[in-house]
């Protein structure tokens, strides 16, 4: 590491995501299924991997170290949709060398996350007192 920082904190979270990928592809291949990165596509999870016996639609969530994930609404649609095909894979300490993965089937089933309301408007009742009609 330079300029004083480790490594971990030197780690972007692209970074972090691609290590998170990379160690859930293995996995796959270590278990002799196809995986294909498709987190481009919008389509609710990272990874389609299959095999003769079996179709595994896979969203990964990478830490840098440890602590809760956030699934988006369409994740969380998805996964809700293809219950038992759908599996959630977290990588933690994916800024180390050792990175950790667990593994979550359905999910949908056996998690009951928290919604979280980020998003919010502005909305004013008031613009036209404050405006000039031309």
């Amino acid at each position: 590491a330079t300029g004083g920082k480790s490594d971990t904190q030197q780690r972007s979270n692209k970074e972090i995501e691609m290590v998170g990928m990379r160690v859930a592809e293995q996995y796959e291949k270590d278990h002799d299924r196809n995986p294909g990165d498709v987190s481009a596509e919008n389509v609710g999870y990272d990874i389609k991997s299959i095999n003769e016996n079996e179709v595994r639609y896979i969203e990964v969530k990478a830490r840098a170290q440890t602590g809760s994930i956030d699934l988006t609404p369409n994740e969380w649609m998805i996964a809700q949709r293809l219950r038992e095909e759908y599996w959630l894979y977290v990588v933690e300490y994916a800024g180390t060398d050792n990175p950790k993965l667990y593994t979550i089937q359905d999910p949908a089933m056996k998690l009951s996350p928290e919604r979280i309301v980020e998003a919010y408007r502005w909305r004013s009742d008031d613009w036209k007192e404050a405006a000039s009609e031309e």
